[in-house]
């Protein structure tokens, strides 16, 4: 076993379950057995500490609601990982990612977020659908982006090398939801669209609206919808949420509050 995989379950306070082609740290704030319980998923152990601490605050409090910290080390398929140990994790009230940048650094909900294809020569691309209230907001948020960048992210992305050029050639490009494949490509990763409007986004909307005291947009997001695919294998309520404890701990109580599904786990 790796030693620094070991030191960072000490250091969180976790357990580690071995995964294919890795391991997966799993960390548990369980204050009630059969609370509804929340899963978190980080890139990188400070992705979780605030939503860790927000609920070690909120369980002092006596608020019935178990988190479930999940962290892939070096070399973890995620999506095995999670299925392999389904039941050890439990039922899920909602799967949050928490590992994704806010767009230019600013605090915003993804809406939709881009796959990824293959082919061995580029082509041209469709653009991607845009709505005019979604193109003025984007243009809004981003004022310092020129008109260029923000059609090169968000309408048609450009090809680059793909990381196994090398062995194999070829070529790689995002591909946004409402994008058809185009002819002989593969499709690496699945584009992402998330809904909108929906309890969960309410109460995490609604979280960091209170505790930043500002507006927070709900943009298309140029990261990997990767992880938030395999979190939606556990439920299919997840989302991406990041933010200050504070943020967490709105959104935590709120979600405490929003109907569970049927509790099951590896020790019932």
């Amino acid at each position: 076993m790796n030693p620094l995989a070991l030191q960072l379950a000490a250091d969180l306070g976790g357990t580690l379950l071995s995964a294919p082609g890795g391991s997966l740290l799993l960390v548990e704030r369980i204050g009630l057995h059969a609370a509804p319980r929340v899963a978190v998923l980080g890139r990188g152990a400070a992705d979780l500490l605030p939503a860790l601490e927000a609920m070690d605050a909120l369980q002092a409090r006596g608020l019935a609601l178990n988190l479930v910290g999940l962290l892939p080390l070096p070399g973890c398929d995620l999506a095995s990982a999670l299925d392999r140990h389904r039941r050890r994790i439990g039922a899920l009230l909602a799967a949050l990612d928490a590992g994704l940048p806010w767009l230019a650094g600013k605090p915003m909900l993804p809406r939709r977020l881009p796959g990824r294809i293959y082919r061995t020569v580029p082509m041209a691309l469709d653009k991607a659908p845009l709505g005019p209230l979604e193109k003025a907001e984007l243009k809004q948020f981003l004022a310092d982006w020129d008109k260029a960048r923000r059609k090169m992210t968000f309408r048609r992305p450009e090809w680059r090398e793909a990381p196994d050029h090398a062995e194999h050639g070829g070529f790689e490009a995002d591909l946004w939801p409402g994008v058809p494949v185009p002819e002989g490509a593969e499709l690496r990763v699945p584009p992402l669209e998330l809904p909108v409007g929906t309890l969960l986004a309410d109460a995490l909307r609604n979280a960091l609206r209170t505790a930043l005291g500002q507006p927070i947009p709900v943009l298309p997001l140029p990261a990997d919808p990767a992880p938030l695919h395999a979190l939606r294998r556990l439920t299919r309520d997840a989302a991406a949420f990041r933010g200050p404890a504070q943020a967490w701990e709105l959104a935590l109580e709120t979600l405490a509050r929003l109907p569970a599904p049927p509790h099951f786990c590896a020790r019932c």
